[in-house]
């Protein structure tokens, strides 16, 4: 009863989770139209929905990795919506966009990591991924991870080409791609 109880609740939560993510699409990036990148990770979220989905009803997991891949997910969640809080005002546009970045943010969550919202994709995949204590629940974070590297590679290339190019600069020395970045006095 208790593997079905933490199944399930991985499982709503990975749901719950991806939804606020579509949601963020529709209503909080600025797209005047979806640039075919988002559209590639729409397919790849889908997918790794299904297989971590049925993953967790599969086999029997241990509780541990149940309880430490919720957890991560919660805290994606948390950092997605900070990252969200953060952002409203600054029209941000969405993953693979072809306009240049029209600010830096260094506040919030980006005080950390200039890219809180993959972070924050990042931890529910992992989290996910472990709590079906499945070698397929990497897969996703396999496919994921590096659509998102690929993607902050990019709108960073397009900082360096942008007026903030100096500033985004300063501000990639002080903080981590996706990990905070360990600063020694």
């Amino acid at each position: 009863m208790l593997q079905i109880v933490t199944d399930t609740i991985a499982n709503v939560l990975g749901l719950g989770i991806c939804a606020a993510h579509a949601w963020s699409l529709r209503f909080h990036f600025n797209m005047p139209k979806m640039p075919p990148g988002v559209w590639i990770i729409t397919t790849l979220v889908i997918a790794s929905e299904v297989l971590l989905f049925f993953l967790c009803y599969w086999v029997r997991q241990p509780l541990a990795p149940q309880v430490i891949g919720i957890a991560l997910m919660c805290v994606s969640a948390v950092l997605f919506w900070w990252t969200i809080q953060e952002t409203r005002a600054a029209k941000l546009r969405a993953a693979f966009d072809e306009y240049l970045p029209h600010c830096v943010l260094n506040t919030g969550p980006y005080a950390y990591v200039r890219h809180p919202f993959y972070l924050s994709y990042l931890l529910l995949w992992s989290g996910w991924g472990l709590a079906t204590w499945n070698i397929w629940g990497v897969v996703p974070l396999i496919a994921m991870g590096t659509t998102y590297w690929l993607a902050a590679r990019e709108e960073e290339a397009n900082f360096a080409k942008s007026e903030h190019a100096s500033e985004y600069a300063d501000y990639v020395r002080k903080t981590g791609r996706f990990l905070p970045k360990v600063v020694r006095s």
